[in-house]
């Protein structure tokens, strides 16, 4: 199926592109151009594989088709990250290597964490290895086969900092005025660092604070959630929602979990507050919770570990804004996709403005590649940079005009009723209780669905929380739907008194008491707190003018939304996914497709 293609095919003359790359967890491309970013998607939309590490040879294909362009009408590919292990999934397909690498690691991790805190030795044998001629070796092959498989100059090939490629995308991907502001990453790991804080002032910044990986509170995190029987690095989120079943009636019953098993693990430095430390590599933390958290409830253990995350990062931004004076704050960096911790953060009376990059793990660090290369290249040529942040998150294909074709030939008539779908019938239909899923416009970019792949119900009635659940998404019954919400009407469902915008899923809010009736379906059923998406019109007329007739209709301003996908399957992209992956496949009745909708025949 062929994809748009840009409106204008002379770009590449008058243009600068610069390729955004990540080869790692969540690979994917995006694509900068002239200083906006007009296109980014993950590989896993393509290869249908949820989280997907390789090289997105199909992402950047259809980068590249899209906008009329070849290699030759690229200024630079920028990769995100220097340290690289040509694996399988990535670039090298040698079995022997892979094996080698396996066992290396494993012994290598029993070293780490038998020597605890005394670990500097090893630091130094990891220091040959990624910063000496091994690691030299590593990004000329690496530079080689990525020149190869792009059919582009070595020359063009810039590697970019793992963290500065976060700091980048949350500051130029979401500052209008390029104001002094106070960037904060956190994550996992990228290139051996799980945390820095850097002050940036237009075109200039600095890192003040680093955290190298082995004092990381992101491994904390995916670890404990490797420990719960969940995947490390995908399901966070559900430990994130199992957390406040914890607590009941104000009684907390985590707390002993996290002195027994937490407290003592990972803590701010009295030397330097803005640096993590640890007493023990915490990148071997699964060790450590084999012996000593066995035995522990597992919604304690998940309420122990969101405890010590919010209170450390809290800590960790109080103590950021005292040493540098700015209370204006941007985030990016996986363990900022933790929207509970988010909202404690906004709660702070030191944080005046908070900015957190949506869906701001690995994906999006394609984005801060190419701001990067994009800046570099400005000042080598003495041009004033003219970074634009970016607006809405509808970065990806749109097959609407395919899909009267689609329908025609694949015969679908034959198996469903369509009709046109117009915003006054999916919101007749929403009032009556019908769920309808949707594959209209432009894919949203990131791991939030934001209306145009999305699943969509009335969020007043509770029945439609197990309807979806179990019919439908087949997910655990803990985790709880957000809402859309039209513009001016959230102002009746959220607690928002710091005025902060909310169009991406990625800050939640307490909720009020009018949201207990009329969105309850799509809150936390333990805590009661929101992660809206705001709809404007603007951004996306379509879904806006949904809210809007459902709101004519019901006096309720929201929807209840979850993204458009069978459990542990990617974001749906293509009319094909929607259809033959989801649609055949689960109790769905109702199927909007570009502007027609699809019901299931009796």
């Amino acid at each position: 199926m062929a994809h748009k293609k840009s409106d204008s095919a002379s770009d590449s003359k008058k243009s600068m592109f610069i390729l955004g790359v990540h080869m790692g967890h969540t690979a994917g491309a995006a694509l900068l151009k002239d200083g906006e970013i007009v296109a980014m998607i993950s590989e896993e939309r393509f290869n249908r594989i949820k989280n997907w590490y390789g090289f997105p040879a199909e992402s950047i294909k259809y980068l590249l088709n899209a906008h009329n362009l070849t290699t030759d009408d690229i200024e630079t590919v920028a990769l995100s990250g220097k340290q690289f292990v040509l694996s399988q999934g990535s670039l090298s397909s040698s079995a022997s290597v892979l094996d080698l690498i396996s066992v290396a690691s494993k012994v290598y991790g029993n070293l780490e964490y038998a020597l605890g805190r005394n670990y500097m030795p090893l630091n130094k044998l990891k220091k040959i290895v990624f910063e000496g001629p091994a690691s030299d070796k590593i990004a000329r092959v690496a530079r080689e086969l990525i020149s190869k498989k792009l059919n582009i100059s070595e020359g063009k090939i810039l590697f970019v900092d793992h963290h500065l490629c976060h700091a980048f995308s949350a500051y130029y991907g979401l500052s209008k005025s390029h104001e002094k502001a106070l960037v904060l990453t956190l994550d996992g790991e990228g290139d051996g660092v799980a945390a820095t804080v850097n002050v940036f002032d237009g075109f200039s910044f600095e890192q003040i604070a680093s955290t190298p990986k082995e004092a990381s509170l992101g491994y904390v995190y995916s670890l404990t959630t490797s420990f719960l029987g969940m995947k490390a690095l995908e399901h966070e989120y559900k430990v994130m929602g199992l957390a406040p079943y914890a607590s009941s009636k104000g009684e907390k019953y985590y707390l002993k979990t996290y002195d027994n098993v937490f407290k003592d693990v990972i803590w701010l430095s009295k030397k330097n507050p803005l640096v993590f430390e640890s007493s023990i590599p915490t990148n071997r933390f699964d060790r450590y919770l084999r012996a000593h958290a066995v035995g522990e409830r597992f919604d304690n253990v998940a309420g122990a570990v969101q405890h010590l995350t919010e209170l450390l990062v809290c800590k960790w931004v109080e103590n950021a804004i005292a040493k540098t004076g700015i209370s204006n704050v941007y985030c990016a960096g996986g363990v900022f996709m933790n929207v509970k911790m988010n909202m404690a953060i906004s709660k702070l009376p030191s944080v005046k403005q908070l900015h957190v990059l949506p869906s701001c793990g690995d994906e999006s660090t394609p984005m801060g590649s190419a701001y990067f290369a994009y800046i570099e290249y400005c000042h080598a040529n003495h041009i004033a940079p003219r970074p634009q942040p970016i607006t809405h998150l509808y970065l990806g294909p749109n097959f609407d005009d395919e899909v009267e074709k689609y329908i025609k030939t694949k015969n679908l008539a034959k198996k469903y009723t369509i009709q046109k779908a117009t915003p006054q019938l999916i919101a007749k239909m929403l009032a009556k209780g019908e769920i309808l899923a949707r594959c209209v416009g432009p894919m949203e970019f990131g791991a939030r669905s934001l209306g145009n792949r999305a699943i969509i119900a009335n969020p007043s009635d509770l029945r439609y929380v197990w309807q979806i659940n179990d019919q439908i998404k087949m997910r655990d019954f803990w985790m709880p739907f957000a809402p859309s919400m039209k513009e001016g009407s959230e102002l009746r469902y959220i607690k928002n008194p710091k005025k902060f915008a909310a169009p991406y899923m990625i800050l939640a809010f307490d909720s009020t008491e009018l949201a207990h009736n009329e969105v309850r379906a799509a809150m936390h059923q333990a805590d009661f707190t929101l992660r809206p998406q705001i709809v404007s019109r603007d951004w996306n007329e379509k879904y806006h003018d949904i809210i809007a007739e459902f709101e004519k209709l019901t006096g309720i301003g929201a929807v209840l939304n979850t993204s458009f996908n069978l459990h542990g399957k990617p974001i749906v992209m293509t009319p094909y996914d929607a259809v033959d992956e989801v649609f055949e496949h689960s109790g769905l009745n109702h199927l909007i497709l570009g502007d027609y909708l699809l019901t299931k025949k009796e």
